[in-house]
């Protein structure tokens, strides 16, 4: 008996012994030798190849075969060699004989190898269809037909048949197992080794049989594979965070329709029915109409010819109950809150809605067709704008943005109105949404007499800083590695 210095696996052990009387084995030979799993027999030799045991080396074997359509000329001739067999004969005619794809393949080819030539729209052979010998790829395509090898001198014809689509190549991949000179050493030596366990059982210990055992050895300082567990899409994630910042501040959440008409969309807002947003080009239209308008449509109505009943004096000209009626996919979430105050006049009020909306926008890194807008409004006596202010800071600060500022901004439907920006190391201030007080224009009309904050904001730019993305179409696309190694905490003060 000889004493073994290596830390020897019963399946190791195992393949040692097959590789002793053979120079080198393929892992499926030496498998059927160890009476084992290919899997567990590579495994085993791999763990004998770090202990410098073994060799494994990966070969790699070109095969050859033919397509469909390979088999079909390796049966009945290539398109050239059937097409000389007829000739001389007309293009005309020759397509009656056989099918234009083949006709049209065959005069290329024909040309190509000098087999033929067109003569006053005749097709005229060079020589008769005996006295043309066969050619390398006709040769090579009845050898794969017949399944034998092919000769090394045919194989600078394949690339040419693989272009042809007559021929694919296909790679055989094997793994040769072989001893080194210190394996073959091992080898040749009886190894006594004990049964390995990966765990003791309470019968091995209360029997005994634990000291006839070799418990299986970890290596600690392997890095194990990743597990990835189950988890919300990053994008779901931030929009679900800012949901329940809302609803933590005592607001209701509102859900409305995806297809609203125009004067939900556009109208009720005050925005003039020729403004350049309510274009083709800027909006999806539909071949519908609403029904029916609501009934404070006469108010909206006189507020954008003339002013209504406050000091203002509407936008004059001549407002169309048809233009307002067209069905649209909604372009903001605005309508879903307008909507809901005109149903809900009485203060307080405070909602929002988180939801999907759709502008023809060129698909580039800054703008999809589609997006996720976050409306909100406040309704009550007395509130302000350093209300509004407030709500917004409040919110972005619990988004973890700890430095948030406004610009004065100009929107159709609010006076004042802000621009909400947060500050970001690497790119310095960035705009976010936009925001402001309703104008009388709009809320007049709907029987609203309390002051509303509102405010519209930008749910995937929020997301991509959050993110650190440069592209938006990221947001939309299912990459597994981020989607695996994104952190499934985002919260941070910027």
């Amino acid at each position: 008996m000889v004493e073994i210095k290596y830390d020897l696996a019963s399946g190791e052990a195992t393949v040692l012994q097959a590789l002793k009387n053979s120079d080198e084995l393929t892992a499926s030979v030496l498998a059927a030798s160890c009476n084992q799993k290919i899997e567990v027999c590579i495994q085993s030799a791999m763990m004998l190849e770090q202990k410098g045991l073994v060799r494994l080396e990966n070969v790699v074997d070109e095969r050859y075969d033919l397509t469909d359509e390979g088999e079909e000329y390796a049966r009945e001739g290539l398109p050239e060699r059937q097409m000389l067999s007829i000739l001389p004969v007309s293009i005309s005619e020759a397509k009656k004989r056989f099918s234009e794809k083949l006709v049209v393949i065959s005069l290329g080819w024909l040309k190509r190898k000098n087999w033929a030539v067109v003569r006053d729209g005749i097709l005229t052979p060079r020589a008769s269809a005996e006295e043309i010998e066969e050619g390398e790829d006709e040769q090579v395509l009845t050898i794969l037909l017949n399944k034998k090898t092919i000769l090394e001198t045919y194989k600078k014809t394949i690339p040419e048949l693989v272009k042809r689509s007559l021929v694919r190549i296909e790679e055989d991949k094997t793994r040769i197992i072989s001893l080194t000179e210190a394996g073959l050493k091992i080898a040749s030596e009886d190894i006594d080794v004990a049964p390995e366990v990966a765990m003791l059982t309470q019968q091995m210990i209360t029997g005994g049989d634990w000291k006839k055992v070799k418990l299986k050895s970890y290596d600690i300082h392997i890095t194990p594979p990743p597990i990835y567990g189950g988890k919300l899409h990053p994008y779901e994630r931030i929009i679900r965070e800012m949901r329940n910042i809302f609803l933590e501040m005592g607001f209701t959440e509102l859900k409305g329709e995806t297809v609203q008409s125009s004067f939900w969309n556009f109208d009720s807002l005050f925005q003039p029915q020729d403004h350049p947003a309510r274009d083709m080009q800027d909006t999806f239209y539909f071949n519908s109409t609403t029904d029916e308008l609501p009934s404070c449509y006469q108010t909206v109505q006189a507020m954008h010819e003339h002013g209504g009943k406050i000091n203002s004096t509407g936008w004059g000209g001549s407002w169309s109950k048809e233009k307002a009626a067209q069905d649209v996919l909604r372009t903001h979430t605005t309508p879903v809150t307008i909507k809901y105050l005109a149903e809900n006049p009485v203060p307080p009020v405070k909602a929002f809605c988180i939801d999907r909306v759709y502008r023809r926008e060129a698909i580039d890194p800054t703008h999809t067709p589609e997006f996720e807008q976050l409306e909100g409004v406040v309704m009550d006596e007395g509130m302000s704008f350093t209300n509004l202010l407030g709500y917004l800071s409040e919110f972005y600060h619990r988004m973890g943005f700890k430095d948030v500022r406004f610009r004065p901004g100009y929107f159709p439907y609010t006076e004042p109105s802000v621009e909400p920006e947060v500050y970001i190391e690497e790119l310095g201030w960035v705009e976010l949404g936009g925001a402001g007080i309703f104008r009388k224009e709009v809320t007049e009309p709907l029987g609203i007499t309390s002051p509303v904050l509102a405010w519209g904001l930008g749910v995937s730019r929020v997301a991509m800083l959050k993110l650190k993305l440069l592209d938006l179409r990221e947001l939309y696309q299912s990459d597994i590695n981020w989607l695996r190694t994104s952190s499934v905490c985002l919260h941070k003060l910027y």
